[in-house]
């Protein structure tokens, strides 16, 4: 359903018990959407969880963006949703590049926090964009790594991205793991261009806004809640030295390793992903 956050309507897709453990759900991309992701997890994680999934602002069946959007204003809607909806603290589940706006989000919100999950992150996007562009590249004898030093840009995302948009139809080689590569994201064919096309704005205005260049993995050292990196073996988006600092900078992380997955360990292995969520959060 819709529902009134700040200066927009977001799209909140909320499953079980309202008495039940609250879990937010943040989805990537940048400009995903939750539709997938509550199409693998929603029930079987609502059987345990008041799972919240939500379109973040502009994105996908929430209202299209009539403006510029920051990281910033995307943490202070999870944080008014939550007012809104009336939980005084909540878990926090993200994939992607939700894992950035989740690290920031609990590193600014502590008390709003409890235990927050990650999920394959992109947190650092020089890092995570050049360990994608490396796992296409052997698909792609012709094609070479778009050179960058310092900060995230505009500039950087376009180039690397274009890179990735050379495989074409291939493109999920490289987010499966080997024993999932017939696997079909419904968003992809389920919902209408309509929404895509609001994702692909999205997209376009968070990459070019000053926050997707600020650092954030100096955030590790100040999460007091406990955290979890779930890495598949196949994924292409964490980089190693991230995950380097999540393991000796967090000072409550836990690190699990999800053999044979790939960057969807939610939609690839199911069932294992629920219970390990369930598990750490309960």
């Amino acid at each position: 359903m819709l529902t009134e956050v700040r200066d927009t309507r977001l799209y909140v897709d909320r499953r079980g018990r309202s008495d039940a453990p609250p879990l937010l759900f943040v989805h990537g991309g940048p400009g995903a959407g939750s539709y997938d992701f509550m199409a693998f997890q929603g029930d079987r994680l609502a059987r345990d969880f008041h799972l919240i999934g939500v379109d973040q602002r502009g994105v996908q069946r929430s209202d299209p963006l009539d403006g510029p959007v920051s990281e910033q204003d995307l943490i202070a809607d999870f944080e008014a949703l939550r007012e809104h909806l009336g939980v005084r603290q909540w878990s926090v589940l993200s994939h992607s590049y939700g894992g950035r706006l989740a690290l920031r989000y609990a590193a600014a919100h502590p008390a709003s926090v409890t235990r927050i999950i990650f999920e394959n992150p992109a947190w650092d996007m020089p890092l995570a964009t050049e360990n994608l562009v490396r796992a296409a590249l052997p698909l792609l004898p012709a094609a070479e790594l778009p050179p960058h030093t310092g900060p995230a840009t505009k500039q950087m995302w376009d180039e690397r991205i274009a890179v990735i948009a050379q495989l074409g139809d291939r493109r999920m080689e490289i987010y499966l793991g080997p024993g999932s590569r017939d696997l079909q994201l419904p968003a992809d064919t389920e919902l209408p261009d309509e929404y895509h096309q609001r994702s692909g704005h999205f997209s376009g205005e968070i990459t070019k806004s000053p926050s997707f260049a600020e650092p954030v993995l100096q955030h590790f050292a100040q999460l007091t809640q406990p955290a979890l990196l779930i890495k598949g073996e196949y994924d292409p988006a964490t980089s190693p030295r991230e995950i380097e600092l999540f393991r000796s900078d967090v000072p409550n992380g836990t690190y699990y390793y999800a053999t044979g997955a790939g960057h969807f360990v939610h939609a690839e292995q199911p069932e294992s992903f629920a219970r390990l969520v369930t598990e750490f959060v309960s």
